[in-house]
Parts: structure tokens; sequence; C-alpha cells
């Protein structure tokens, strides 16, 4: 019997249609549950894609309608939102056994809310023998002046429960600190609501703008050195897939990665290791690390979601995807074949996006999911956003034409 996954995401980022194609191909059935216009309901084979309309309930209820054996949670969000119906139904003794269903996917949930919380997380890696940078919550607003001072500098300020770059701020000095601090901790306005809202079909933001969440902010050492990361696929607290990379490129500064280039590292996999020992997680996960001028890699941070990468194939041991299908159909990954030899990653759309122009269209291996044009064209279509930034409708069309003649030509 397949078994079914439910993918589900929050926002309108094009990296869990890739997902579900290789989940797919690999012999699980697909529901979603996504914005209205996501493009993963071009992809031929997804079953029933659910709507969610920026509330809990939207949720719930597709989980329930679905009946999924297994939940990947594709953005921060996601995963809160699952972490506090897990708690719900379990104070109402699980009736539906979506909290029993919500534990099979994220292992401990507990853990896995832990990892949204940097400080509390980042205390936990050290107690592990990870290597970390120095990391201090924030103190209450009234104590934040004069603890700054005592600080150094430059500095990294983040925000809890947000990704993507969104959340975090290079402070130069106490009072560069103490001006983001503000600016962080406040809950999203109501035209920045709307907007995620209107334009980029982001629903993320409605609740904490009505319920004025206010994030908790943690402060960060800077460490000189190169970016990397690590996609993590992990079985009842069994490391199972694991690719670490370092990032050549970002869509923008503090942003998604767009070129990575495929390296092996024994301490980020060390790490990875003992996280997903220690916290008894299930799923997919990612890590973010520095690697400094000696080539130590310090943990910045876990994301407890699907991230941009798990649905590359590089063989055995580096296939996250393929190797969580495989247990949960019951067994054990058969051999996986690489799709490239190459150690440079472009990743599609993003790189696109970020340089139509670029010499790693050509000269890296340019992540695009020939086989499903459907997809290329969707993940093409600009958002009202994107079409602002162009300067002339036209070079829009033809951007797209150029990849459309690239996807028939292979």
């Amino acid at each position: 019997m397949r078994p079914k996954v439910l993918l589900l995401m929050t926002c309108c980022w094009v990296p869990p249609a890739r997902f579900a194609l290789v989940l797919l191909r690999e012999g699980c059935d697909v529901d979603a549950v996504c914005p209205p216009g996501h493009v993963i309901r071009k992809v031929k084979g997804i079953g029933q894609a659910y709507p969610y309309n920026g509330f809990q309930g939207s949720l719930r209820n597709a989980i329930l309608e679905s009946r999924p054996d297994f939940i990947i949670p594709c953005d921060d969000y996601g995963t809160s939102n699952l972490y506090e119906i897990w708690q719900a139904e379990l104070r109402n003794g699980d009736p539906h056994k979506l909290a029993a269903l919500i534990a099979r996917s994220l292992g401990n949930p507990d853990n896995c809310h832990l990892v949204t919380e940097r400080g509390r997380f980042l205390d936990v890696a050290k107690q592990l023998d990870i290597l970390i940078p120095k990391t201090d919550t924030l103190p209450p607003a009234a104590n934040v002046k004069s603890w700054l001072r005592t600080q150094s500098f430059p500095a990294y300020l983040k925000a809890d429960g947000t990704s993507g770059g969104v959340g975090v701020r290079r402070v130069e000095n106490a009072e560069d600190a103490q001006l983001a601090a503000a600016d962080l901790s406040r809950p999203p306005g109501m035209l920045r609501a709307l907007k995620r809202f209107l334009v980029d079909q982001d629903r993320r933001l409605l609740l904490p703008f009505l319920k004025r969440v206010h994030p908790s902010l943690s402060l960060q050492e800077f460490i000189e050195g190169n970016e990397a990361n690590a996609a993590v696929a992990c079985w009842q607290g069994e490391l199972i897939g694991c690719i670490c990379f370092e990032v050549i490129e970002r869509t923008e500064a503090l942003g998604p990665a767009a070129v990575l280039r495929v390296i092996r590292h024994p301490q980020m996999e060390s790490a990875a290791r003992k996280l997903v020992s220690h916290l008894q997680l299930t799923g997919l996960y990612g890590l973010d690390f520095i690697l400094s001028a000696t080539g130590d890699a310090y943990l910045l941070e876990m994301n407890a979601r699907a991230t941009q990468t798990c649905h590359l194939v590089l063989g055995d041991g580096r296939s996250p995807i393929p190797a969580l299908a495989a247990r949960l159909a019951g067994h054990d990954a058969p051999p996986a074949k690489t799709v490239t030899e190459l150690d440079t990653i472009a990743l599609f759309p993003a790189e696109w996006l970020r340089d139509p122009q670029s010499t790693y269209l050509e000269a890296a291996y340019h992540d695009v999911p020939w086989e499903a044009p459907e997809l290329i064209d969707a993940s093409l279509t600009p958002n009202l956003e994107q079409r602002l930034r162009f300067k002339q409708g036209s070079q829009v069309l033809e951007f797209k034409a150029s990849v459309q003649a690239r996807s028939y030509k292979n």
C-alpha cells in the first residue's frame, strides 16, 4: 500500500512542489494544504490540494479530510501550527488521533518546537559539544540598553519564529542593536500583513498581527567565514540522509541560497547526527552553519521543516526525501544514483530570478524540473511584486520563453 504524505505550507514558495515530484516518484501518494495559487497545484499526480486561509483551523481540517500517514511541514509557521494543534488535541484526549499522527511525523513535538527558540536550542547544542557562536537571549526591554553595552559587536540580532533572513539584522554597535530590537520585537503592522496577504499570497502574518505577537530576540556573535547548510532526513532519532553545502550565492543579502557547492564535512554531519538523536526527531530538517577560516563549522540554527534542497538525490546517504519515503514504506532506501557529478548546483527558479545571465546556469548543474514543463511555467510566472521589479513586461515574456525553449530541448 502506498503511504500518503500531506505537504503543509503557509506561503507560496516553489520548493514544496519539488518535494512532491520526488515523493510521487518514490511511490508515495501526495496531498497538499497551501494558499490559493500555489505552484504545487501544477504538479501532475497530486491528489487533493486543500486551501490554507491563514488560520490554524484550515490546517486541522485538511489533516482530518486527507487522513495522511505522514505530514511534512514546509515552512516554520506550518511547524508551529502543527505543534499547537498537537497540544490542543492532547488536551482534548486526541479523539481523532491527530496528536499521534503529528508525533509520528515530527518525532518529539516538544523538542521540535524547541528548535524554533534560537537561544534555548543553541544551549542544547552546546551541551552536546557542538561548536556554536556565543548567543544570548535579550533581557526585558527595560534592561536592554545597559545590557547591550556589555556585548561585542558586530553581531546578528535574530527574532524567533522567522525564517529566510526576514527576522535577522546585522548590528554594528549597541545603538544599532537597540533600534533593531525595537523594530524586530514589534508585532507585524497592518500594511505589512495586508501586503504579504494580497501581493505575496502569504498568510503567515495574519495571526501574529491579530494577536499582537511580540517575538523573542537573541544576539549572536559574528564569526567571519562562509555560510553553509545541511539538508537532513531522520527517522525516530536516526539520521538517514544528509547533504552538506557551502553557499555561493543568495537571492538577497540574508535570503535563501541560489547557488550551492556540495561538500563533505564530518563536523556538520556529526552535529546533525547528535541533534537528531538527542531530540528524537523524525522528518526533514535543515541546519545552518558558518565555516570559519580554520574550517570549523559553527552551528547557527536549525530549521524545523523541510528545506529547499531536501529533494536533491546525490547518492546513498545523501538523498533525504528518498530515504524518508523508503522508511514510510517500511524498508531501507534502495541504492540511489546521483543526479549530477558536478559539485556546484544552481537552484531553480532562485538563480534564474536572481540573475537571468548568471554563468552558473551553464557552468553548474541547473536544478530545473525538465520533466514537469507546467511546473516550470508556473514557477516563472511572476507575482505582483516581481512584475513591478521588471521595467517592461516584455522582459518577463522573454525570460519565460528562454526557459521553456530549454525545457523542451531536454
